[in-house]
């Protein structure tokens, strides 16, 4: 007799630990393969944030004129 007939996997309730562990460990790898991948990642997750930032602010100050030179510089 299968006690587990209908029920979810037991996988199921530590899928947010399995992701986390599997996120971690592709990084690690990509860590070995390329020691400046990190350094990189922080330049474009900073530039990302300034655009953000900057485009945040000109839309509170209600200028157009501001957008189209974000829009060249992206």
């Amino acid at each position: 007799m299968r006690r587990n007939v209908g029920r979810k996997p037991q996988t199921s309730a530590n899928l947010p630990a399995f992701l986390h562990i599997t996120t971690t460990s592709r990084l690690l790898d990509v860590l070995r393969d390329d020691n400046r991948a990190i350094f990189r990642a922080a330049s474009a997750a900073s530039k990302a944030a300034d655009w953000l930032l900057a485009r945040h602010a000109a839309a509170e100050a209600g200028r157009p004129e501001a957008d189209k030179r974000l829009r060249r510089a992206a």
